[in-house]
C-alpha cells in the first residue's frame, strides 16, 4: 500500500470516525448545543453555582401542608349523622317529670338518739295518793304506765359527747332529694338531624357541638320539669373520624378527640408504619386536595405536623427514592436514597465516583423537572412544551474547579433524578486508535513479514 492511500484512510477514519464510534452518551459540548433546536427550547441548561444552590434550598423549606388552611388550632367537633348519642337528665327537687316524689316520713317512727350499751336499773316511780306506789301492787286489770325514756347524758357509747355538733351520717338517715339522673338509652342520630327525648319531642342536634345540643334540650324542657339539666355525651361517630389506611399500616378508622389529634398520633393510633422512616410517605386528601411528604419529614419538622379534621384520609404508602447514573461512572445503575435526602456528592459516591480514564469533569449534568418559579428565579426561558407548571433543566457541574466540591455537597438530589457524566475528548480519539489499530493491524504485519522475508 502506498503512503499517500494509507493516509488518505487515515485522514478519513479522523473525519468520520468519532461519529460512528459507540459511546456512553452526548459529550459535553452536544448537551449543551441541543438545549435549542431551530425555534424551538427543548431544556434550558443552568450552570450550578451559589446562587443557583441557595434558591434550591429555600424551594425546600417551603411547607408542604401550608396549602391546607386553619390547621394550627384543633376543629370543632359537631354531631353528625349516624352518630351515637347518651343523653342524661338532671331535676333540682323530687317529683318532678324524671325524679320519684319524695317519701312521707311523717309517720315514721322516731330513732332515739342514744343507744345505751347495757340495761339501766329502773328508776323508782313516785306514789300516787291514794293508789298502789308500785306497780306489782296495781289492782287487777289496771294498765302498767310505760316507763319513762332515760334522760338523756349528751354522750355517745364510749363517753364522746355529740352536744354542740351536727348529727352524722350515722346519727340520721339522709334520703334521696329527688336528685338522681335519669338516663335515656343510646340513640343513633336519625336521617332528619334529630333525636328523641321524652317531653321534649324531636331535637335536631345535627351541626350542633355537645354543649348546643345540652342548651337546646333544657330549652325544650324548661317550662315542663323542674329547673332541668342535660348532659349531651357522643358516644360514637363515623364522620368525627380520620381513615388511615395504606400498604404499610394497618387500616383504622380512628375518632378524633375534642382536644384535636395530630398525623403522628393518628398514625400511631392506627398501629404506626411498619417499614424504614425514609421509604415511607404520608399522603393527606382534605377537601379536594391532597398532599404528599416524607414521614421523616413529618416527624423532624413539627410545623408539619398539623391537625387532623374530620373526613380527612391519611395514605401510607412505601416509595423507595431513587436516582440513576449513566455515564462515565464506576457504577451505571438505578440507587436507592437510603435516606430522606441526599447530596450530589452523596450521589457520585454511591456510584463509585468519576472514571479518570474516561469522564470529563466538566462534563457533569443532573437532568429533572422543575416548577416554573424555579426556572424564572434563574433567569431562564420556558421549555416549549413545558406541561403542568414544570419544565426540564438541566444542571451542569464543573468539576475541574474545586468550589465545585462543595457546591455539590450541598446541592440536594430528589426522587428520579438522572445523573450523567459525558466521556472527555480524548476517550473518542483513543477509541479512534483502537479502531485503526484493529483494522490495520493485520496488514502492517504482513507487511512487515514481506519485507523482511524479501517476497
Amino acid at each position: 500500500m502506498k503512503p499517500a492511500a494509507l493516509f488518505v484512510c487515515v485522514a478519513v477514519l479522523f473525519a468520520g470516525g468519532c461519529s460512528i464510534l459507540p459511546g456512553t452518551g452526548p459529550s459535553e459540548s452536544e448537551v449543551v448545543a441541543q438545549r435549542q433546536a431551530g425555534d424551538e427550547i427543548r431544556f434550558d441548561v443552568v450552570e450550578v453555582d451559589d446562587r443557583v444552590v441557595s434558591s434550591l434550598l429555600a424551594q425546600q423549606r417551603d411547607r408542604i401542608f401550608a396549602r391546607f388552611e386553619n390547621d394550627r388550632s384543633p376543629p370543632e367537633l359537631k354531631i353528625a349523622n349516624g352518630d351515637t348519642i347518651g343523653v342524661t337528665l338532671w331535676e333540682s327537687a323530687a317529683g318532678g317529670l324524671f325524679s320519684e316524689p319524695a317519701p312521707d316520713r311523717s309517720f315514721a317512727p322516731s330513732r332515739p338518739a342514744i343507744e345505751p350499751l347495757a340495761p339501766e336499773s329502773r328508776l323508782p316511780q313516785p306514789a300516787t295518793p291514794g293508789g298502789p306506789s308500785l306497780p306489782f301492787e296495781q289492782p287487777p286489770g289496771t294498765a302498767t304506765p310505760p316507763a319513762a325514756p332515760p334522760p338523756s347524758t349528751g354522750r355517745r357509747p364510749g363517753g364522746t359527747s355529740t352536744a354542740g355538733r351536727p348529727p352524722l351520717s350515722s346519727d340520721v338517715s339522709i334520703e334521696s332529694s329527688g336528685q338522681r339522673p335519669a338516663t335515656i338509652p343510646d340513640q343513633p342520630v336519625a336521617a332528619d338531624g334529630a333525636i328523641s327525648v321524652p317531653y321534649a319531642g324531636r331535637v335536631a342536634v345535627t351541626g350542633r357541638t355537645p354543649v348546643e345540643a345540652q342548651q337546646a334540650i333544657e330549652a325544650l324542657l324548661a317550662g315542663k320539669a323542674l329547673e332541668p339539666q342535660a348532659l349531651v355525651i357522643v358516644k360514637k361517630s363515623a364522620v368525627n373520624a380520620v381513615t388511615v389506611a395504606g400498604e404499610v399500616v394497618a387500616g383504622a378508622k380512628v375518632p378524633l378527640s375534642p382536644g384535636g389529634d395530630r398525623l403522628l398520633q393518628l398514625i400511631a393510633a392506627a398501629g404506626g408504619a411498619k417499614t424504614p422512616v425514609h421509604e415511607t410517605f404520608i399522603r393527606l386528601s382534605r377537601g379536594g386536595l391532597t398532599a404528599t411528604i416524607p414521614l421523616e419529614r413529618l416527624v423532624a419538622d413539627p410545623d408539619e405536623n398539623i391537625y387532623a379534621r374530620p373526613g380527612d384520609v391519611l395514605t401510607l404508602v412505601r416509595v423507595p427514592q431513587t436516582f440513576s447514573v449513566f455515564g462515565a461512572t464506576g457504577r451505571n445503575a438505578v440507587i436507592g436514597f437510603e435516606a430522606e435526602t441526599i447530596t450530589v456528592s452523596q450521589a457520585l459516591a454511591k456510584s463509585q465516583g468519576l472514571r479518570d480514564d474516561l469522564a470529563n469533569p466538566k462534563g457533569v449534568f443532573l437532568f429533572r423537572y422543575e416548577p416554573i418559579a424555579v426556572v424564572r428565579a434563574f433567569g431562564e426561558p420556558m421549555a416549549t412544551r413545558a406541561r403542568d407548571g414544570i419544565s426540564p433543566v438541566v444542571y451542569r457541574f464543573d468539576f475541574a474547579e474545586a468550589n465545585t466540591y462543595h457546591l455539590a455537597d450541598r446541592f440536594p438530589v430528589r426522587d428520579k433524578d438522572i445523573i450523567f457524566v459525558a466521556d472527555a475528548a480524548a476517550v473518542q480519539i483513543n477509541k479512534l486508535f483502537t479502531v485503526f489499530s484493529t483494522l490495520t493491524g493485520p496488514f502492517i504485519t504482513g507487511i512487515v513479514t514481506c519485507h523482511y522475508a524479501k517476497c
